[in-house]
């Protein structure tokens, strides 16, 4: 999946809970919230500046997510936030949004890092390091992801706008 593909969940989510729990988030949870659900990605950042096969480990495992609430919980009791049970739990599940979303639309995550067993809808199975990564792909491989970055852009694109008509956003 790709980022507006993962904000889109990370806001469903949102508007899902907001709808049960008949409250508004605030400002502040939403931002932790649609942070969660890119920050995963952020390994893949670090693979294309540092030519590094970093990509789905870490960052892309049920320890990532107790750390990010652990590290937003603490960093904002330390500054006496009101929010700070609500803030590091909507970026725990931004992120949890963003391997739940990979785990339908790839190999898999790696749930239990270091383990290198993948997780995903479809299977359970081991991944080899050494498979090359997306920067080392096929063309084949880089045509498919261009037009899944694409499509991802298109639904970005008609979510922004569809936010545009109901008011939510202005430009």
């Amino acid at each position: 999946m790709f980022a507006f593909t993962h904000l889109i969940g990370a806001w469903l989510l949102g508007k899902g809970s907001e709808y049960f729990s008949k409250k508004k988030i605030s400002y502040e949870v939403w931002f932790f919230l649609l942070f969660g659900s890119l920050l995963p990605d952020v390994d893949f950042l670090i693979d294309w500046t540092l030519g590094t096969e970093f990509h789905r480990t870490f960052t892309h495992s049920l320890l990532f997510v107790v750390a990010g609430f652990a590290v937003v919980y603490i960093v904002l009791y330390l500054f006496h936030h009101p929010e700070k049970k609500a803030a590091a739990a909507a970026l725990a599940v931004g992120i949890s949004s963003h391997l739940l979303l990979d785990m339908i639309a790839s190999h898999g995550v790696p749930l239990f890092w270091p383990s290198l067993i993948h997780f995903s809808f479809t299977h359970i199975g081991y991944f080899d390091p050494a498979t090359p990564s997306f920067l080392n792909s096929s063309p084949e491989v880089l045509r498919r992801a261009f037009k899944m970055a694409i499509l991802d852009m298109a639904l970005g694109t008609a979510w922004i706008f569809w936010l545009w008509w109901k008011k939510k956003v202005t430009f």
